[in-house]
């Protein structure tokens, strides 16, 4: 009975036997143990590299310019790590796997470089993880692993792939000034408490598909080169991306947030179209107070709807020819500078009319006084007549653009109207005013109540 409970146990080893084989340069290969003591190469006998360090590495981080070389890959998977773990400064020449290995104490990876992959899959890190300044030549395999507590991978780099698919950090996480060259996915990771990316640089694509922020969000500063996809994201606080730019597609399709601190000028270009992406960005820029966004936001989401109808389905399209009416009218009520725009061109055009119009068909008349004339039939009878006094004129450009402002807001000079054709000119010409009138006043309302 006490042979069976003690086979069931895992086999425990002691932390200065690998270190013993680390040391003399012997692979360390263990699976399904129980590893006592801290796990520390700081005091052993190891070749040591040059690496150049900045005295801001040397003096905040605690790195050396000497780093100490491991030169057997080491596996130690499935296994239960129940002290700290130090490889701080240390250069891996071959793989390393802690594939769903429990780190018990804290991991420290400071300043390290690995030359080959990295798999911490399904790992888990009980206390905090510190891979600072960590330097990841291959692959990097974070995939499913868990983080209890605050994990710092700020200013690392991935050359190769980073993967963190479904990873899950309970305490905060911190890429800041990381640089990821391989590709890096967070992909329906999970994010407890605040997650940190600010001045990160993706020099390949970005995938935060279904990823869960908890907490407060920050990309300020943060470089996309390639395409970035948030779709599916969840931002339960505050997610601030201050001066970071899309230099590719970005897609935010189906995103959830409260919300989000973006400047329409950094994504416009990229923003890949979704209706439903667009309506929630407008009205968060409407919530956080950048009303130009939102208006600039609101024309390129109609604009690009406009764009996305047929004319013809199985019947014509009115809502396409009302698209139409409303980008070159009023910006589809978002911009006051088509309206006056169409108010100045009216004018000018009108004057060039009325100028030009031959005076056969009609032009510009004056009124003078009325004049009466007594004229006699016979002896006893005598005719009075009188005569209006109005006389086509030839008006100078002036004259005809001052009339044509004067038509359009409603009115013309006085002892000045219209004969002939240009009765009708000034007629539309009244109606048109009204209507930029109506145009520019419902526009300018809604800027100014909201």
């Amino acid at each position: 009975m006490d042979s069976d409970t003690n086979s069931s146990q895992p086999e425990v080893i002691s932390a200065s036997e690998i270190l013993a084989k680390i040391e003399r340069g012997e692979p360390v290969e263990y699976d399904g143990v129980v590893v006592e003591g801290d796990l520390d190469i700081s005091g052993l006998d190891l070749p040591t590299e040059h690496v150049e360090r900045t005295e801001f590495e040397i003096k905040a981080l605690g790195l050396t310019e000497e780093a100490k070389t491991i030169k057997t890959p080491i596996s130690i998977t499935t296994s239960e790590i129940r002290g700290a773990v130090n490889f701080r400064n240390a250069i891996f020449w071959e793989s390393v796997n802690f594939k769903g290995t429990n780190f018990g104490g804290y991991a420290n990876f400071n300043g390290a470089e690995f030359s080959g992959n990295a798999i911490f899959e399904w790992a888990e890190f009980d206390d905090d993880a510190d891979f600072r300044k960590t330097q990841f030549n291959d692959d990097a395999d974070f995939r499913k692993a868990q983080f209890n507590d605050d994990a710092d991978f700020r200013k690392n780099q991935f050359s190769g792939y980073a993967d963190f698919v479904e990873a899950k950090f309970r305490g905060n996480a911190s890429f800041g000034g990381a640089e990821s060259y391989g590709g890096a996915s967070f992909m329906r990771t999970q994010f407890s408490g605040y997650a940190f990316f600010g001045e990160a640089k993706f020099n390949d694509y970005a995938d935060f598909l279904e990823a869960k922020f908890s907490g407060n969000v920050y990309f300020v500063e943060s470089q996309f080169s390639r395409r970035a996809s948030f779709s599916g994201a969840q931002f339960s606080g505050d997610a601030s991306f201050g001066r970071a730019e899309f230099d590719k597609e970005l897609c935010l399709d189906n995103l959830k947030f409260d919300r989000l601190y973006i400047t329409w000028s950094s994504i416009r270009d990229n923003l890949v179209y979704d209706g439903p992406a667009y309506l929630a960005l407008i009205k968060n820029f409407k919530v956080i107070e950048r009303f130009s966004d939102a208006d600039d936001c609101y024309y390129q989401y109609r604009t690009e709807s406009h764009s996305r109808k047929k004319w013809y389905a199985e019947e014509f399209n009115w809502s396409k020819l009302h698209d139409c009416i409303g980008s070159v009218s009023c910006g589809y009520g978002a911009r006051v500078g088509p309206i006056i725009l169409w108010a100045l061109g009216s004018v000018l055009g009108f004057t060039l009319l009325y100028k030009l119009l031959p005076q056969s068909y009609g032009g510009i008349a004056e009124s003078g006084p009325s004049t009466a004339t007594m004229e006699a039939l016979n002896n006893s009878t005598l005719l009075l007549t009188f005569s209006s006094g109005d006389g086509a004129v030839t008006p100078s450009w002036g004259e005809c653009l001052y009339f044509s402002f004067r038509a359009l807001t409603g009115g013309t000079p006085d002892r000045l109207h219209p004969v002939g054709l240009c009765k009708y000119a000034v007629m539309i010409e009244g109606f048109l005013g009204y209507l930029f009138l109506a145009l520019f006043v419902v526009v300018l309302a809604r800027k100014i109540i909201r």
